[in-house]
């Protein structure tokens, strides 16, 4: 009895399954996450932290200007000396303050360059392309970023960089955005010279 009962439901999901199927179809889903992940990989000579120190996430507000562009205020980071390990970072100096052996039995004055690597910008979680923008350094331009792609404009040199962006489109192509939530990612580099 139990076996027949099995057989029928199988063959119902099966008559089921072929009245709404058609031969051919596909279907695609796109999986999206959304969260706060921690935005630092450090390294072992030094780290970057936000200002003061500080090894949390740097997060800033967006806003809007007058003229309508989406508008990323300054988040400042630091290059610390890290006295521990990547994985375990303790926090020291600003770089610029401390020194290096320079494997010849002396020391040398420590240097960091900075670099833009990317640009995402995202509206009620999905990525949204087509918006320009500018990436800087407390209104220098770091970099360019179009539908191509991040266009490095300089770098940096120092051990605080105070990054900030404007989206430089039309504003029309960002009314269409009005009143999501929206998200602005870019991701920095940082190399010691």
């Amino acid at each position: 009895m139990k076996l027949s009962k099995i057989f029928s439901a199988c063959a119902i999901a099966l008559v089921a399954q072929g009245a709404y199927a058609a031969k051919g179809e596909t279907a695609t889903a796109t999986a999206n996450w959304q969260g706060q992940i921690p935005g630092v990989i450090q390294a072992n000579g030094f780290v970057i932290t936000r200002e003061g120190g500080s090894l949390e996430t740097p997060i800033g507000q967006l806003m809007r200007s007058r003229d309508g562009a989406i508008v990323a205020p300054v988040i400042q980071l630091e290059a610390r000396d890290n006295t521990g390990t990547a994985a375990a970072p303790v926090v020291g100096e600003l770089v610029s303050t401390t020194e290096r052996d320079d494997g010849a039995g002396g020391t040398e004055a420590r240097a960091i360059q900075w670099t833009v690597a990317d640009v995402a910008f995202y509206a009620d979680g999905t990525p949204v392309t087509g918006i320009e923008w500018s990436v800087q350094n407390d209104g220098t331009q770091l970099a360019t970023v179009t539908s191509t792609g991040v266009t490095q404009v300089a770098s940096h040199n120092g051990d605080i960089l105070r990054l900030n962006a404007v989206s430089t489109s039309d504003t029309s192509a960002i009314d269409a955005y009005a009143g999501q939530d929206a998200a602005l990612s870019v991701t920095v580099v940082a190399s010691e010279l």
